[in-house]
């Protein structure tokens, strides 16, 4: 038995050496047409890990602009006199801030929000501030100062770019400026002051570039949604893996609640938000 097994491995190194000693051709003719593969066979799929949607491919720029987060102030930052209230406009998302004097001549009152590791800005382009606010006491008026704010500055004024809104009313009202960046700072931040003595509530506080894919408001980062599109895939898988089933049936996602007024679409958790110990998402 030993010999035959022997005389098999004998025989297969033989045609081991005998084969690898010869030469193969192959020919491709690049103008013949193979079989057809349907363009719904290949395509693009995202999930919404490390700010892929949020952060990235949504193009708002501020974090938590409703306050709906668990933390409701997670992403910003409060000085002076700050109340996170839940009684707000929007039945959907009712958390919303009331800012109030700090009763201090040489006290403000302010909330900045650091964006998703930052707001990047670029020189010269435009972005669009957007708020919902309303004067807490009827008959009185007051403004908010907006400023973007260079974090790694040592000057005595941090804003690089500074604008007020007035509000003239105690109903709630959706205001915009748009303002143009005067520095490239990938690490800025947004800071809203409290002008005056006067009560204000503000409720979704938004920031986008105004130079969108395709022009729309409320839309897609330029540059990334550019890059899929270029792509041309077949398919497009969303919202994903996991985020399709959340981590229970009241976390999956539901895309009717991705549709109607944004300030009205319901916070959706994201499946990974406590995936990086590092760090808490999102």
């Amino acid at each position: 038995m030993n010999t035959k097994k022997t005389l098999l491995s004998l025989a297969a190194s033989v045609a081991a050496i005998s084969l690898s000693g010869q030469t193969n051709d192959f020919s491709i003719d690049v103008g013949r047409v193979g079989a057809p593969i349907q363009p719904t066979m290949y395509g693009i799929f995202i999930e919404d890990i490390n700010f892929a949607a949020d952060g990235g491919l949504y193009a708002e720029l501020v974090k938590n602009r409703s306050f709906e987060f668990p933390n409701h102030l997670q992403g910003w930052r409060v000085g002076g006199n700050v109340e996170v209230r839940d009684d707000g406009p929007f039945e959907r998302n009712p958390h919303y801030l009331r800012l109030l004097s700090s009763g201090h001549p040489h006290k403000y009152t302010a909330v900045e929000n650091e964006g998703f590791f930052g707001i990047g800005l670029k020189k010269d382009a435009t972005y669009r501030f957007s708020v919902w606010a309303r004067m807490v006491k009827p008959g009185t008026k007051g403004a908010l100062q907006v400023e973007f704010i260079d974090r790694a500055s040592m000057d005595e004024v941090q804003a690089s770019t500074t604008a007020e809104i007035s509000i003239e009313s105690s109903q709630w009202k959706k205001y915009e400026i748009v303002m143009t960046s005067k520095v490239t700072d990938p690490k800025a931040t947004l800071r809203i002051f409290l002008v005056g003595s006067d009560a204000i509530d503000i409720e979704h506080v938004s920031l986008f570039p105004t130079d969108t894919w395709m022009g729309h408001e409320n839309g897609l980062r330029k540059d990334l949604a550019q890059a899929l599109y270029d792509l041309h895939p077949g398919l497009f898988r969303f919202p994903g893996g996991c985020i399709v089933e959340g981590t229970d049936l009241e976390t999956r996602y539901q895309w009717k609640n991705s549709v109607g007024p944004v300030e009205n679409r319901p916070l959706n958790e994201n499946r990974w938000q406590h995936t990086f110990q590092y760090r808490f998402y999102p």
